[in-house]
């Protein structure tokens, strides 16, 4: 039987956030779902997972050949993160080098960023359209290189003015492949992977007296460091930015241009403060050991407890079918 729940937050990740609960056979998750507004318990099994996410229709290929190929790069990535907590270390290379292939499969490889590349095709697709459809010359011309290139069949009906007139724009939605989205996906990675590669990282531990870190379905958080906010979306090569992954409810990765290697500890504050980061960052759920966690948004707010999260206006999200719990 070919498996067709796909997770694109690997369980092996999600393991170290789950806790055992009396009368469970596995250890569980508390996750907090932004569209549904509810907390509940589940296995990391049943969670941050689509359906067909890495299906593909290729010739002589079956269609779960690319979900086993991720496997084995995760039953290394996988040992590596637990010699990685034991040790408290990030001393080891090659094991380095698996946390930061984790983090940037994470980074290109989720619904978000499909549905990002998808709309910008659709936006592009629907202009060029517009274009074509500008003028009767203009329409001739595209209609000829179409059928050239065997992307309209040479007996189709398109005539200009039956076109022009029925078109519009919100009638019509791009699908891609999945297998063009796993090509984009793989080149993002490549490029994410070296960018990854120059940032200095250091190992954090939340103090003893905090309740810890938490995770999400969108873990990995790019944000402008404190020292100097810039304006607009931030990318993994620009400087005075900061790369944040918690790792476990005690232990988590920053990564910066800026800066050496090395370890630290935060402090509750510092905690809430990177939780909140992790919360905003949601594509849709928050997973946590514990329900006692705190989380600081507004920072001329006090951190706000585990228990506000599903009624915060702030963790609110629109519904995605596709996405299954």
């Amino acid at each position: 039987m070919v498996a067709r729940r796909h997770h694109y937050v690997p369980k092996c990740y999600l393991n170290s956030f789950a806790a055992p609960k009396k009368g469970k056979e596995k250890p569980e998750l508390l996750s907090f779902d932004a569209t549904e507004r509810k907390c509940f318990r589940t296995a990391p099994d049943n969670v941050a997972l689509e359906t067909d996410f890495n299906t593909i229709d290729l010739e002589g290929h079956p269609p779960d050949a690319f979900e086993k190929a991720l496997a084995e790069v995760e039953s290394e990535i996988g040992p590596a993160l637990v010699r990685i907590i034991d040790v408290k270390s990030l001393d080891s290379a090659q094991d380095r080098e698996f946390l930061l292939t984790l983090i940037a499969l994470l980074y290109t490889r989720n619904p978000r960023f499909r549905e990002m590349t998808r709309g910008l095709g659709e936006s592009l697709a629907k202009r060029k359209l517009e274009i074509a459809l500008s003028s009767p010359e203009k329409w001739k011309a595209e209609l000829k290189k179409a059928r050239a290139d065997g992307a309209i069949a040479i007996d189709a009906v398109v005539d200009y003015d039956t076109i022009k007139k029925s078109y519009k724009p919100d009638d019509y939605t791009l699908k891609v492949k999945n297998e063009a989205h796993i090509i984009t996906e793989l080149q993002a990675f490549e490029r994410a992977f070296a960018a990854l590669s120059e940032r200095n990282w250091v190992l954090v531990e939340a103090s003893q007296d905090s309740p810890g870190f938490v995770t999400c379905d969108h873990p990995v958080c790019l944000s402008w460091s404190e020292e100097s906010p810039g304006l607009g979306a931030p990318g993994l090569r620009t400087p005075k930015t900061a790369v944040f992954f918690p790792l476990t409810p005690k232990l988590a990765v920053v990564g910066s241009l800026e800066g050496e290697n090395g370890e630290a500890t935060f402090t509750d504050d510092e905690v809430s403060s990177a939780n909140g980061t992790t919360v905003l960052n949601a594509q849709r759920q928050v997973y946590a050991s514990r329900g006692d966690f705190r989380y600081q948004i507004d920072r001329m707010q006090a951190p706000r407890a585990a228990s506000d999260l599903v009624a915060d206006q702030r963790f609110l999200r629109p519904a995605q079918p596709a996405l299954m719990r």
